[in-house]
């Protein structure tokens, strides 16, 4: 039993890969895709090419920075970082770290491998945006396509990524997903992101980040009605659920997203009580507000 475990061992290890040898993601034309994926060895560059519609230009309340800002610097906090997976194999990043490590604690410039305790290799992560009409983007990528940033035009609209109406519903075919019928993305098209205004900071960062995921390749988790009101079994801390924090799978569903150019899902089922409770639920929720409404006074 030890031997045979010592032989799987041995596998898993000639298996490892870099993210850039499991993820050999490539554009055509770079010029068309307005959000790219560079990697290089266990690092991975997420380049947003952005345009903000004028009201994101403003500030945010109680604030003298931007919504613009306040978007990117949630995107970054919650996107960019380090995420493992234990296929993946070092780079070499993670072994001249313990060695530097290794020298300033021992003055010693030559260790041995045994000598040396390298962290489990992990993707690192950075993310950077580049505005639509700024110096960078007009010196540097002038052909380049953007996805627009926008507010929605009632405060009763949630937050959404949707693609040009040229786009709809024939996307649903493609994938068979109720998710793909006004968002049928692709690399070239990725979507626009309209926003909901909100005061809550962080609250405006998560939901941002939420979005971004959709821009990234990846449907929704959450018990939504296109979803059958059915969550993604062990999703309750991702993002793509409840807003909470990116998990390596998204960041890998994203990946595949691009290596295949084609939108992944989380599974879903249809389950008729979770269904029934839903519709009920969405029910409470519109009727709610009519019978909460103020009387008028007839005096």
């Amino acid at each position: 039993m030890a031997r045979n475990s010592e032989i799987s061992e041995i596998v898993r290890r000639d298996n490892l890969q870099t993210l850039e040898q499991r993820y050999p993601i490539h554009y055509r034309r770079l010029s068309s895709v307005p959000v790219q994926m560079h990697i290089t060895g266990n690092k991975l560059r997420i380049r947003f090419f952005v345009r903000y519609s004028g009201k994101l230009l403003h500030y945010f309340p109680g604030t003298n920075i931007t919504y613009a800002d306040v978007f990117e610097a949630g995107v970054r906090s919650n996107w960019a970082g380090k995420y493992p997976f234990d296929w993946m194999a070092d780079d070499g990043y993670e072994r001249a770290k313990a060695k530097a490590s290794f020298r300033v604690l021992t003055n010693e410039n030559n260790p041995m491998d045994e000598e040396l305790f390298p962290e489990s290799p992990s993707a690192r992560v950075s993310v950077e945006f580049i505005r639509h009409g700024s110096a960078e983007a007009i010196n540097e990528y002038p052909k380049q396509r953007f996805f627009r940033v926008t507010f929605t035009l009632f405060r009763s609209f949630p937050a959404h990524v949707l693609s040009p109406p040229w786009r709809w519903y024939w996307g649903f075919f493609k994938s068979f997903q109720l998710e793909a019928t006004h968002l049928n993305w692709s690399r070239t098209h990725p979507g626009k992101v309209v926003l909901q205004k909100q005061s809550n900071r962080h609250s405006f960062q998560q939901t941002g980040a939420h979005e971004v995921g959709h821009l990234l390749g990846i449907g929704d988790a959450y018990g939504a009605n296109y979803r059958f009101f059915f969550e993604a079994p062990n999703t309750g801390n991702y993002m793509m659920c409840h807003n909470r924090q990116v998990q390596s799978d998204e960041l890998e569903m994203s990946l595949t997203a691009h290596l295949r150019n084609r939108m992944q899902y989380f599974p879903k089922k249809f389950i008729p009580s979770v269904f029934l409770s839903g519709v009920k639920r969405t029910m409470k929720l519109q009727i709610n507000p009519i019978f909460k409404r103020p009387r008028k006074s007839n005096i």
